[in-house]
């Protein structure tokens, strides 16, 4: 009855988020591409496409305000709504809710701003004469605001679904004078890789024909090609260590880590985790509930829960293995044995 009614609320959230994040965003698309159609004949050609500090910098054909329309206005929902149905599959959360909220905020940003942009050039011969576009700017941020917010309400407040447990292990009472350390390494997904590693081949392009047709502002995707890169090297693989000090995760590189001292943890059993369900993807990530996550991929992880702060969760093979080692320390320490050897480096 359980299972049914938990299938039954995330039914209703899958459509409520195909509404929210979809049906509405196409009416408002509708809605700004009927206005701009109408003013089109009205703008000066080519009209102003870019604003910047000193006013209008960019230029373009007055029907680029129509494809921005519909690539915004309707693509970046399309694609978040896409994505959530599905990554998020049966296992619904705050996660999906939030991004079916920015899907329709996002659309009515786009619908503001593309009409609105259109409306002040209306009747100008020289698009070099339009008004500053900041007024248009405000008021689309308020509208990706109260539309965001609208989008959460009108979705239903679907519990996030219970991870499942999985097979728990028990190891053995860890005698005085025992040292007892589970090590394992959590990788990155292959999807992840393979996303990633284009985009740092797209960047690598763009970086080749800046420096042949605009040298002087080549450093800007450089830059963001050696961000991509560094980012990729620091989490996409980690040591994940537990023992008689708690759980410690360290990136290959060294940095960033995360260590739990075992004084601190309450509870540790091994999951299954989806890392876009619970998370918004993979990474090192902070899930709106507050756990914190380094969920490179979809499969078994140990999750701890901490005194006083959110939980951790670490994607890792052998997670059953890793939380029932931590357990059995959590045992010793609990029944009062310890020993000088309970000062394990933290390496």
């Amino acid at each position: 009855m359980i299972e049914s009614d938990t299938q039954t609320d995330v039914g209703r959230a899958r459509r409520s988020l195909i509404v929210v994040g979809l049906v509405i965003p196409a009416v408002l698309t509708a809605v700004a591409l009927a206005l701009i159609a109408v003013w089109m004949p009205e703008l000066p050609d080519p009209a102003a496409t870019h604003w910047g500090a000193g006013g209008v910098d960019g230029y373009g054909p007055p029907a680029t305000y129509l494809w921005l329309a519909v690539a915004t206005g309707f693509g970046l929902p399309l694609l978040l709504v896409t994505v959530t149905l599905t990554m998020a599959r049966q296992q619904w959360g705050v996660t999906a809710r939030f991004l079916g909220a920015l899907a329709l905020g996002l659309s009515g940003f786009s619908a503001v701003t593309t009409a609105g942009s259109t409306w002040l050039q209306r009747g100008l011969s020289d698009a070099a004469d339009a008004a500053d576009v900041l007024p248009v700017l405000v008021s689309a941020f308020c509208a990706l605001l109260l539309l965001s917010a609208a989008g959460w309400v009108l979705q239903p407040d679907v519990e996030a679904t219970e991870p499942v447990t999985l097979k728990s292990m028990r190891l053995p009472s860890i005698s005085p004078g025992e040292r007892v350390v589970w090590m394992g390494t959590a990788n990155i997904a292959r999807a992840g890789v393979l996303i990633i590693g284009t985009t740092c081949v797209v960047l690598v392009g763009v970086t080749a024909v800046m420096l042949l047709q605009a040298a002087d502002r080549a450093w800007i995707p450089l830059l963001v090609l050696v961000v991509v890169a560094l980012a990729l090297a620091a989490t996409a693989s980690f040591r994940v260590r537990a023992g008689a000090v708690g759980l410690v995760v360290r990136s290959q590189l060294g940095f960033p880590r995360l260590h739990v001292p075992l004084e601190e943890i309450t509870s540790v059993r091994a999951i299954e985790c989806h890392p876009f369900a619970e998370f918004g993807g993979v990474g090192w990530r902070v899930g709106l509930d507050g756990r914190t996550g380094i969920v490179l991929r979809t499969g078994p992880a140990i999750e701890i829960a901490r005194r006083g702060k959110g939980a951790v969760v670490v994607t890792v093979d052998g997670a059953e293995v890793g939380a029932a080692t931590l357990q059995a320390h959590i045992d010793r320490r609990a029944s009062g044995v310890h020993d000088a050897r309970d000062g394990d480096r933290d390496e």
